[in-house]
């Protein structure tokens, strides 16, 4: 099993972004979506580097929380893409529509995949 200090990781953690920016940079319909997704990765790495100089942990040991993040969103988006698509033109196109995320096709998928990641991650971190 790989350690939990390797420099590997951050070559998975990079996978892990192309793959969430792959998997929902096609369901975007403007540029500020497409922004805002991106958005995303850049913000839980800010909050593992700083739970890692919170509580003094080296941040190699937090990158396979972080890939299972990135993971468990991708998975969860797979399958998805005509749906996602025709989803956010339509937010593009009336942005005063209530959010409604949870009837979405996707949101069980979401479900599934983020807890399984997210569990199997923190096991192999503890």
């Amino acid at each position: 099993m790989l350690e939990k200090t390797s420099p590997l990781w951050w070559v998975f953690a990079a996978a892990g972004v192309a793959l969430y920016l792959a998997t929902l940079f096609p369901g975007m319909a403007n540029r500020g979506q497409k922004i805002f997704v991106s958005c995303g990765p850049v913000a839980g790495f800010i909050a593992i580097m700083a739970y890692s100089l919170n509580y003094k942990w080296p941040i190699t040991e937090l990158l396979p929380v972080y890939c299972a993040i990135n993971l468990a969103i991708a998975t969860g988006f797979l399958g998805h893409g005509k749906a996602l698509r025709s989803y956010m033109a339509e937010r593009a196109e009336n942005p005063d529509l209530p959010e409604d995320g949870t009837a979405t096709p996707w949101a069980l998928q979401i479900a599934f995949t983020l807890p399984v990641f997210l569990g199997a991650a923190f096991w192999y971190v503890n």
